[in-house]
């Protein structure tokens, strides 16, 4: 079911040709739904924010490094 809302409307290129440009402007300035995320994602999410965090420091290092290294 929430499937349907996605694959409905503005995905249908019939009726996106058939708008009005003002009408087309209209419709994509709507916004969309948030998307409900379940665990496993919300888990992998957090890996990737951690794994950022740790890798910003770890990459300006070797740069620092690498820029004054002779």
């Amino acid at each position: 079911m929430q499937q349907d809302q996605y694959d409905a409307g503005l995905n249908d290129a019939g009726l996106m040709d058939a708008l009005e440009p003002a009408q087309l402007t209209l419709a994509t300035q709507q916004p969309l739904p948030r998307r409900v995320l379940g665990r496993g994602t919300l888990a992998l999410l957090a890996l990737l924010r951690i794994y950022v965090v740790i890798a910003i420091p770890v990459v300006g290092y070797a740069f620092f490094h690498a820029m004054h290294a002779r």
